[in-house]
């Protein structure tokens, strides 16, 4: 999943947590300069589409998502 969103928003930096050893329910960290100027629902559904087909099959739930641009994630 890391590689599928960081190649879809040329992500900065990406990180899945597998939140309980499941692989089911997992946390997702992004900084990418593709949410400048999108609000925080266009960041999420930008990461939900590079992983649609996860969200189809193995993973049930995104239990937490940041998504930060580059400036933001400097702070």
């Amino acid at each position: 999943m890391e590689a599928k969103i960081s190649e879809a928003l040329e992500a900065q930096s990406v990180k899945v947590v597998d939140m309980y050893g499941d692989g089911r329910h997992v946390s997702i960290d992004v900084v990418s300069a593709a949410f400048e100027g999108k609000n925080s629902v266009s960041r999420q559904r930008l990461v939900y589409k590079a992983i649609w087909l996860e969200l189809q099959d193995a993973v049930h739930a995104v239990d937490a998502m940041t998504t930060k641009t580059p400036e933001e994630a400097a702070k």
